[in-house]
C-alpha cells in the first residue's frame, strides 16, 4: 500500500534559495536596522532622511530584482519551469486579492495626483506635508510586489530586526533620562527635548515604530525553536515594553493592547503557545519595574531628571499593581509550563477562544456606547480623567476631535470627482487651510495631517482611494489568518500589519515608521502566497 502511494505521489518541489532571494533578505536587514537608525543630522530633516533612504535603497533593490527575476524566468526556459513553479506560488501565478487591491490604490492616486489643483506636491510630496505624494506610493506598490515574489524565509532576518529595534528601544530610554548619547538634543530647545526619543522623531513616531517590531519579537519569541534565538526575542520585547512606556503617547498604548488581546485569543487553545506568550508578557511587565529601578538610581545617585509619563504608563511603572500583574502573569506561567510538560499535546477547547472573543467584542462595543451616550446625550455629567475618551467633543484627543468634526464637512464640500479622488496625495495641509484661523485656538496655527490615517486618505485620495487601501490591508489580514493554521509564519507577519492598522486611528502616514508597515504588509502576502507551511521553519 505505502509503495503505491509512493510511486504514484508526485514529489513536492522545493524552492531553492536563489541569489534573488538573498538579496531580498538582506534588503530587509537593512531596513530592520540601518533605516530606523539612520539620521544625518540629529532630528533635523530626519522624515526627509529616512524617506531618501528608503526611496535610494528601495529602488536599488527593485531594479536588481527585476533583472535577476528577468534571467531567473526567461534565461532558462526548462530550468525556470521547475524554480519558478515553486512553493511561494510563483510569479505567473495568478493575482490575488490584494495585489488587485495595491494595483486599484496605485491606480487611484495616479488619478488622484493627475486632477489635484497641486499636482507637483501630490506627485512629490509637499513641503507642507508629509512626503506622502505619489512617487512613496509607487515605490510602497514596487517593493510590494518584489517581496510577495521573491521572499524567502531565513529568521536571521527576524533575529537582525529584534537587535535593531532593541538599539532604538534603548535610545528611547536613555532619552527620556536625559542621556543623549547620539547628541541628538544638542540643538533643541526644552520643549522639543520633551517630545522627541531616539532616532524615529516625536512620541507618536516612536509609538508607531513600537506598534511594527514589538508584536513581531513577542510572536516569534513564541514560535521560534531556538532557545538563544527566544532570548533575542524575550530582551528586545523588555525594551521594546520599556520604550512603549517612557514613549507615552495613546496610539502606541491602544495598538499594543489590541494586540495583546487579539494574541491571548489565538494562543489561547494551544497551551505550548500560551506557556510562551504569558512568559514574554511576564517580561514586558518586570522590564516596567526594571525602569523604574533604573529612574530610580539615576535621580537619587547622580542627582538626574526623567521626563513625565501619563497615569496609565505609571501602573505600570510605578504603581504596586505593577507588581500584582507581574505575579499574576507569572503564576499564570508556571502553571501553563507543568501543565506543557506534563501533557505536550493538550489543546483547549474552541469555546476557550470563542469567549475570550466574545469578552472582548463586549468590552470594545461598551466603550463605544459609553462614547456614544456621553457625547450625544450626555454632555454635563462629570467624568474627570475619562473625559479625554469618553467624551467626543472638539477638545477629544489633543483636539483631534476639532480636526475630524471639521474634515467631515470639507468632504461633504467636496465635488463627486473629489469624493471619489480626493485633492491628492500628501495635500491635506491646503484641504484644511480654511480652518487654520479656528484651530489657532487650540494652539497650532497649521496642520498637514488629520492624525488618523484612514480619515487622511479620504480626504487626499478620496473614498476610492480609501477602500483600495482598506483592501490591501483587510485582504492581506483575512488571507493570513486563513493561512496561519498550517503556515506559523503568518501570524508572526500579519500581528505587525493589525497593530499598526489598529494606532494608524489615532495617528499620521509618514515615511519614518509607515515603509515598515508596508514591508509587513507584503511579507504578509508573500508567506500568504506559500502553498505550504513554514511550520516546520519556526
Amino acid at each position: 500500500m505505502s509503495n503505491t502511494k509512493k510511486a504514484t505521489e508526485t514529489p513536492r518541489l522545493v524552492e531553492k534559495y536563489s541569489t534573488r532571494h538573498a538579496v531580498m533578505n538582506y534588503y530587509l536587514v537593512l531596513m530592520f536596522t540601518v533605516f530606523p537608525l539612520f539620521a544625518s543630522n540629529a532630528y533635523f530633516n530626519i522624515r526627509h532622511d529616512k524617506y531618501y533612504f528608503f526611496i535610494a535603497l528601495t529602488g536599488v533593490v527593485i531594479i536588481a530584482e527585476t533583472v535577476l527575476i528577468y534571467f531567473a524566468y526567461f534565461g532558462n526556459k526548462k530550468d525556470s519551469s521547475s524554480e519558478m513553479t515553486v512553493s511561494n506560488g510563483g510569479l505567473t501565478k495568478k493575482l490575488s486579492f490584494t495585489d488587485w487591491a495595491m494595483l486599484a490604490l496605485l491606480v487611484v492616486c495616479v488619478i488622484s495626483t493627475l486632477f489635484s489643483k497641486q499636482t507637483t506636491d501630490a506627485l512629490f510630496g509637499s513641503l507642507n506635508g508629509r512626503n506622502n505624494g505619489l512617487v512613496l506610493i509607487a515605490f510602497y506598490v514596487g517593493i510590494y510586489f518584489v517581496i510577495t515574489r521573491c521572499y524567502y524565509y531565513m529568521e536571521y532576518v527576524f533575529v537582525a530586526l529584534a537587535a535593531g529595534s532593541a538599539v532604538v528601544y534603548l535610545l528611547s530610554v536613555l532619552n527620556f533620562c536625559y542621556i543623549d548619547p547620539l547628541g541628538m538634543y544638542a540643538q533643541l530647545d526644552a520643549k522639543t527635548i520633551e517630545d522627541f526619543t531616539s532616532t524615529i522623531g516625536n512620541k507618536n513616531l516612536m509609538s508607531s515604530f513600537i506598534c511594527v517590531m514589538l508584536p513581531v519579537v513577542i510572536t516569534m519569541s513564541v514560535h521560534t525553536k531556538k532557545t538563544k534565538f527566544r532570548i533575542i526575542y524575550l530582551l528586545s520585547s523588555a525594551l521594546g515594553f520599556m520604550a512603549l512606556m517612557t514613549a507615552d503617547s495613546d496610539s502606541g498604548i491602544l495598538g499594543i493592547g489590541v494586540f495583546i488581546v487579539v494574541m491571548l485569543i489565538w494562543y489561547s487553545r494551544k497551551i505550548s503557545r500560551l506557556k510562551r506568550y504569558f512568559l514574554c508578557l511576564t517580561v514586558m511587565l518586570a522590564s516596567a519595574k526594571i525602569l523604574r529601578f533604573f529612574t530610580f538610581i539615576l535621580t537619587q545617585s547622580f542627582d538626574c531628571k526623567t521626563k513625565e509619563i501619563d497615569e496609565f504608563q505609571k501602573l505600570f511603572v510605578e504603581s504596586d499593581i505593577g507588581f500584582v500583574l507581574i505575579g499574576i502573569a507569572a503564576v499564570i506561567t508556571g502553571v501553563l509550563y507543568i501543565i506543557d510538560n506534563k501533557k505536550p499535546t493538550l489543546t483547549l477547547s474552541r469555546a476557550v477562544p470563542i469567549v475570550l472573543g466574545s469578552l472582548f467584542a463586549a468590552a470594545v462595543i461598551a466603550i463605544l456606547s459609553a462614547v456614544v451616550y456621553f457625547s450625544c446625550f450626555d454632555t454635563e455629567t462629570e467624568l474627570g480623567g475619562f473625559a479625554s475618551i469618553l467624551r467626543f467633543d472638539e477638545h477629544w484627543g489633543t483636539h483631534r476631535g476639532f480636526m475630524w468634526i471639521k474634515l467631515f464637512e470639507i468632504f461633504g464640500d467636496f465635488s463627486f470627482f473629489q469624493k471619489l479622488f480626493g485633492t491628492g496625495p500628501d495635500t491635506f495641509f491646503y484641504a484644511f487651510a480654511p480652518y487654520f484661523t479656528e484651530l489657532s485656538k487650540f494652539g497650532d496655527t497649521s496642520t498637514n495631517a488629520a492624525h488618523n490615517e484612514y480619515l487622511n486618505y479620504l480626504i487626499t485620495i478620496g473614498a476610492a482611494g480609501l477602500i483600495a487601501y482598506l483592501s490591501v490591508v483587510g485582504g492581506a489580514i483575512v488571507r493570513a489568518v486563513k493561512k496561519s493554521f498550517s503556515n506559523q509564519l503568518s501570524i508572526v507577519c500579519v500581528s505587525a500589519v493589525i497593530c499598526y492598522s489598529v494606532q494608524a486611528v489615532v495617528n499620521i502616514a509618514q515615511p519614518i515608521t509607515t515603509p515598515l508597515f508596508i514591508l509587513f504588509v507584503a511579507l504578509t502576502e508573500a508567506v500568504s502566497r506559500r502553498n505550504t507551511g513554514y511550520a516546520e521553519l519556526i
